[in-house]
């Protein structure tokens, strides 16, 4: 790790596999600072009281961060052992905590997902494969990519829409305005893992990313027209300066 978690009195709990314990206070840091993704509580309820298929595409974890008692973040991130990387889902801090430096590291924010990469390394190495390509995310604001951008965030070339999450609105065919039937233009890119630094103008790895995200994790059908979509727009944002 990165720092000395005990010595700070931090402590992390994995609010999955039956572990269920703690999972009040990860929804509520999740539902105050992200309460436009309120719909999926109980998706994370039914998560964090399911036992872990340890052959599932997806490894998840719900992670509450507590100093002293006190619930300070989370983060919710998954594993995809047949792309070898990390999602990041979901993070949140609190406000008194955002700006704290600890002692012989860096930020709060930082350091914590810091460990969320180490966590990835384990998941990686469980299935037999090495360190995980990165931590990649969807961001929705500008200024988050700049803050994000201080702890080893990169962003990519590319044109990238989150799919809607009603399954019908997924399906349809390509519409003249996207946004207007749910879909929504984010940010896309990823956190490097200390000592597998990659380029984020590399198309291949780009294309890992998207299909770990649209295909795998959104289940969309591989000839689907946003996949399409959105690998073109790596082809041409690979002539971007």
């Amino acid at each position: 790790m990165s720092f000395d978690t005990a010595a700070i009195g931090l402590s992390i709990h994995d609010v999955i596999d039956g572990n269920t314990e703690y999972l009040d206070e990860y929804l509520k840091i999740y539902t105050d600072h992200l309460p436009q993704y309120s719909r999926y509580v109980p998706v994370m309820r039914r998560r964090a009281a399911k036992h872990i298929d340890v052959h599932a595409l997806e490894r998840w974890h719900q992670w509450l961060s507590m100093l002293d008692d006190e619930p300070v973040a989370m983060i919710g991130f998954l594993y995809n052992r047949k792309r070898n990387l990390g999602i990041l889902m979901d993070f949140a801090v609190v406000e008194s905590m955002r700006g704290l430096d600890i002692s012989g590291g860096g930020r709060f924010a930082g350091e914590l997902l810091y460990l969320a990469m180490e966590q990835l390394e384990m998941d990686a190495a469980v299935v037999g494969n090495p360190p995980p390509l990165c931590l990649a995310a969807e961001v929705e604001h500008t200024p988050l990519v700049e803050r994000y951008a201080e702890y080893g965030f990169v962003e990519f070339p590319v044109e990238y829409y989150e799919p809607p999450g009603t399954p019908e609105l997924a399906r349809i065919v390509e519409p003249d305005d996207i946004e207007a039937v749910g879909y929504r233009r984010l940010y896309l890119g990823a956190f490097q893992i200390p000592g597998n630094e990659f380029d984020a103008m590399d198309a291949r790895v780009v294309d890992i990313i998207i299909h770990a995200l649209l295909e795998d994790h959104y289940q969309l059908p591989k000839d689907h027209w946003l996949l399409e979509k959105t690998l073109q727009s790596i082809r041409l944002g690979d002539a971007l300066p």
